[in-house]
This record gives C-alpha cells, sequence and structure tokens, in this order.
C-alpha cells in the first residue's frame, strides 16, 4: 500500500528490498519466539530480524519502520467513518505513536501458548454480541476496560452503532456458538427460562433442581442464563454503564418552548397580533405542553466524591424546598450481600493498587450533572434517571445543569425539529475504573 512505499525498510546495506506492513508484523512477532515451525516440520528454527534479501541486521530499525507505517494508514483512516470500518480497521484509526504496536498479520501465523491477550468479557455488550465479530468484541472489550472515561465513550459509540444496523436490518449474527440460542428464538427461550426459574431456581441460580424433586430438561439458553447470574454476583457490573444515544432534536421543543416561557420570550409568530405576550402564545404553549407538560429531560447538579465505590449506586433524586427544585437526597447500592462482597473485592483491588490511579481514592470532589427525570425518546432509548451525562456529540460536557439546558435548547433553536444530537452518558471516571478493576477479577 502507499504507506509501505512511503516508508521502506531502512536497510543499511540500501539493497531497496521492501515488502508490506504485514509481513513486518510477523517478522517481528516471529522473532520474540524460541523457535518458528519450518515448511519441513523443523521447530527449531529460530527467526532473526534480517533483512530478507541481503541478511543484513534490521533490528534497530523494524520498530521505527513499522510505527511511521501505522501513522500514515491512521492518518489515511481519520475522515473514514468509524460504522464503515472493520474492527481492524478501527483499532488502527485510533492509534496513536506512543500506544503499542499493532498485530496487523493475517491471522495465519501459528498460534501462540497462553492464553489470549484481550480477553472478551459478553456482559460488556449489552446482548448485542450475536451481531458483533471476535476482532470486534475484543476490540470493544479493551475500551471498555481500559479505565480510561474517553475509551469508554468510544466503546460506547461502537456498541450503538451496531444496534443502529441491528435496528435498520443491517447485521447478520456473526459470533453465534453451538451453546447460544439463535437471535429470533431469543424471546420464547427467554419466556420458558423464566417460567423455569420461577418453577424451580433459586435466587441465587445455584438449583436446577424442581420443587417435586426431579430433573427437568435444561435447555442451553437456560444454562446461559444461570452462568449469567453466577457471574453477575462475581463480578457485578456499575450500577450506570456507559451508554450513547442519538436523539432528535425535536426530543427538546418542550425544553424550548418553556425555557421561553419562563424568559419572558414570545415568538411574534405564535401571537395573533405579534406584539408581546398574547393569549395566543399561551394557549399555544399549553397545547404543546397539556396541562402538565413537563420537558422530556431535566438535569440536576451533582458532586462526585471521588470514589470507585459511586460507579455501583445510583442517586435517589427527589424534590425539596419551596421552589420544588430537584435534588440528590440519597444514593443507594446492591443489596444482595453476594453482589455487595463482589463490590467491596473489586473496590479493595484499587485501593491496595500502588501507581498513577491513586488519586480516584482521594476524597476529591468533581461537579458532574445527572439525569433528574427523563421521558419521550430519551427514555426509550435508555437513558435512566440518575445517569450521568458526560458528552454531547463526541465531545466532553464540562458545565453544571443550566449550561446543559442551555445547550441541547440551543441545538433546537438552530436545528429545529429535524436535527439530531449525540449524548453519552455514564462515560465517566469511577465507571472507567471499576472495569478496569472488574476485568481483572478471574
Amino acid at each position: 500500500c502507499k504507506s509501505d512505499t512511503l516508508h521502506p525498510i531502512q536497510c543499511p546495506t540500501k539493497c531497496n528490498f521492501n515488502f508490506c506492513i504485514e509481513c513486518l508484523c510477523h517478522l517481528l512477532s516471529s522473532s520474540k519466539d524460541d523457535y518458528e515451525m519450518a515448511s519441513d516440520g523443523n521447530r527449531h528454527v529460530k527467526v532473526h530480524l534480517n533483512c530478507p534479501n541481503c541478511r543484513a541486521d534490521i533490528s534497530k530499525t523494524i520498530e521505527d519502520t513499522i510505527r511511521l507505517r501505522q501513522t500514515a494508514l491512521a492518518e489515511e483512516l481519520s475522515t473514514v467513518p468509524d460504522s464503515e470500518l472493520s474492527a481492524k480497521d478501527l483499532q488502527l484509526k485510533h492509534w496513536k505513536q506512543e500506544d503499542e504496536i499493532l498485530d496487523l498479520t493475517d491471522g495465519k501465523k501459528k498460534k501462540k501458548k497462553g492464553p489470549e491477550p484481550m480477553l472478551i468479557d459478553k456482559s460488556l455488550f449489552g446482548g448485542l454480541e450475536f451481531a458483533m465479530t471476535v476482532e470486534e468484541q475484543k476490540y470493544v472489550t479493551k475500551l471498555m476496560s481500559s479505565g480510561y472515561p474517553n475509551e469508554l465513550c468510544q466503546g460506547a459509540q461502537i456498541l450503538a452503532g451496531i444496534a443502529d444496523n441491528i435496528r435498520n436490518g443491517r447485521a447478520v449474527a456473526v459470533a453465534a456458538t453451538p451453546a447460544t440460542t439463535a437471535p429470533n428464538r431469543a424471546a420464547a427461550e427467554t419466556a420458558r427460562a423464566t417460567a423455569a426459574l420461577q418453577s424451580g431456581y433459586s435466587n441465587a441460580g445455584l438449583s436446577s433442581r424442581s420443587r417435586d424433586g426431579d430433573m427437568p430438561g435444561v435447555t442451553n439458553f437456560q444454562r446461559e442464563m444461570e452462568q449469567q447470574k453466577r457471574e453477575k454476583l462475581r463480578r457485578p457490573l456499575p450500577a450506570r454503564m456507559p451508554l450513547c444515544v442519538s436523539l432528535s432534536t425535536g426530543e427538546f421543543e418542550k425544553m424550548a418552548l418553556q425555557y421561553r416561557q419562563t424568559s419572558g420570550m414570545v415568538d411574534p409568530s405564535m401571537s395573533g397580533e405579534g406584539n408581546g405576550k398574547k393569549p395566543g402564545w399561551k394557549s399555544f404553549l399549553k397545547g404543546m405542553l397539556g396541562t402538565g407538560g413537563t420537558a422530556s429531560m431535566t438535569f440536576v447538579d451533582d458532586e462526585w466524591d471521588g470514589s470507585v465505590a459511586d460507579a455501583f449506586a445510583r442517586a435517589q433524586i427527589g424534590r425539596t424546598g419551596k421552589d420544588n427544585r430537584q435534588t440528590v437526597k440519597g444514593r443507594f447500592g446492591p443489596q444482595n450481600p453476594a453482589e455487595k462482597a463482589s463490590v467491596q473485592r473489586i473496590i479493595a483491588m484499587g485501593l491496595h493498587e500502588d501507581d498513577k490511579r491513586d488519586s480516584l481514592t482521594r476524597p476529591i470532589r468533581f461537579q458532574r450533572v445527572l439525569i433528574g427525570s427523563v421521558g419521550g425518546q430519551a427514555g426509550k432509548v435508555g437513558i435512566k434517571k440518575g445517569d450521568v451525562v458526560t458528552h454531547i456529540n463526541g465531545e466532553e460536557f464540562v458545565g453544571d445543569a443550566a449550561a446543559l439546558h442551555a445547550l441541547l435548547v440551543e441545538a433546537y433553536e438552530q436545528q429545529g425539529r429535524d436535527g439530531v444530537i449525540m449524548i453519552v452518558v455514564n462515560a465517566e471516571d469511577c465507571t472507567a475504573e471499576a472495569l478496569r478493576l472488574r476485568a481483572r477479577v478471574h
């Protein structure tokens, strides 16, 4: 490709021999093994970093050459939408010079001993794993367990794109296994599994015996549900998982109308005579909002105490004061004793770490904005009361509840009902750190 030509092998003899980046990566990774199997079956051939043409030593320059080529490839992919890229191209697009060199081999190299370098955690995919390739599952797992909020946001965006493909009929089940129920049977299996669980399974998922003592037939789907219940107790997820949603700006029309009302602003086109606050405007507003109408979302200012434990609790939001304003009244976490113990074990792992992340456990307070109430399409796509708004249109949101409300109202004023705004919730520091520590529980 173009990057191979722009950055050829730096051979000391200048023999002008060159080969592709996949072969370079294969050569580099093979040189780190104790042996490489030859074509005659000999398993004692040591691979050295020599030029294939003149046998000159290229060990001092091969990594620099690969990094230059990957940088050039990343620049070429920077203008391509993520939805049009494969998992390998996504890794390359977001690769940075300071990151480790990516393995761009074609996958035909010999298998290495030991576990996979990137584990797959299906509990992070929200049920979308059947529409994801293995490489996509590995990449999203890596992002979600990285410990960094921006990578959490990126993982949520990728999952949102996969969900959108499914809704539009563009996704194919690619990751199904013999032990997994096909997607089109999921609803029926769920109903059967729920009935079985209610009649014979314990709440902790530790018994498969019916009330009369017989062993009923258990489907693969039921076994999978049992395993998921055990896994939830052993490795609980944070109470607020990252979510990316795209909403029409029409969703914020009520918010804009209420803002105009409270600000004393009047749209002349809505008034019969266009000269101020007329009954026509009030009637229009009442018709749009209804007698007890509210905005599709309201927001509440909150402060994070700097702890990882906050990721496993949800805020309890209520109204207080003469002005009936919303405020955080408390927080509630898991109630199951086994789940509580697992959360404490995850938190303890972070407290005993001696690295740069110790700032997450110091009692420092950080301002953030919570969802106070939600309705309309925003509620239907998964946003919940108590979620933390972290990113707007891919950019980290820094501000208070009033600033967020004004931002969404401005989006409606500028784009009308036909615009689109992307909101990411819960891609925050405590959730990122909780997922990173959880990934270390085996």
